[in-house]
């Protein structure tokens, strides 16, 4: 058990050192508070998992940390010259737009999940710190998109033309 706890306080420290904004705020806390920043994200962690799995409002929370934190992340990837970390973010994106569909046509059967905001948070999670969205993408979402990207190019086509007509339609009756 103590050889578990111990990897746990790893884990925290090296997430710290990857994530310094977070170090930066979990400093000041710690100083502010005098205790230390592994045992403040511990807190945090566990609070946060306890209101995630009976917390009222536990669904925007989960919401809330799956989109700022990686909606942050991407800007910064954006910001800098690296073009890897571009990729990461916009698979990232893809997989949690996808997610966000399946989880819409299946609300009323995750509704009867116990903890489903709690499981939902670890998987996006896993998705940021684990490059779980790039193996989603690669193994599910890509093969896909390439065996059906004709058939939705047709219908962005079709779409935009109607789009223009649309527009031209609206414009035209301006002009009168």
């Amino acid at each position: 058990m103590a050889a578990q706890v111990d990897r746990f306080r790893k884990s925290i420290e090296d997430f710290l050192v990857k994530y310094p904004c977070v170090d930066n705020v979990m400093q000041q806390a710690s100083e502010k508070t005098k205790v230390s920043k592994v045992n403040l994200v511990m807190g945090v962690v566990g609070f946060t998992a306890v209101w995630l799995a009976i917390g009222y409002g536990s669904p925007f929370l989960c919401d809330f940390i799956g989109f700022v934190f990686p909606a942050y992340l991407s800007f910064k990837a954006v910001e800098s010259a690296d073009t890897r970390d571009d990729t990461q973010w916009l698979t990232y994106w893809i997989v949690y737009s996808y997610f966000g569909i399946l989880e819409f046509f299946s609300d009323y059967i995750l509704f009867w999940i116990p903890f489903y905001s709690l499981i939902k948070c670890c998987f996006l999670l896993w998705m940021v710190n684990y490059n779980g969205a790039s193996l989603i993408y690669t193994r599910f979402i890509r093969p896909f998109l390439v065996q059906k990207q004709g058939a939705i190019d047709k219908v962005v086509d079709r779409v935009e033309d109607v789009a223009d007509k649309l527009d031209d339609y609206v414009q035209h009756d301006k002009d009168e």
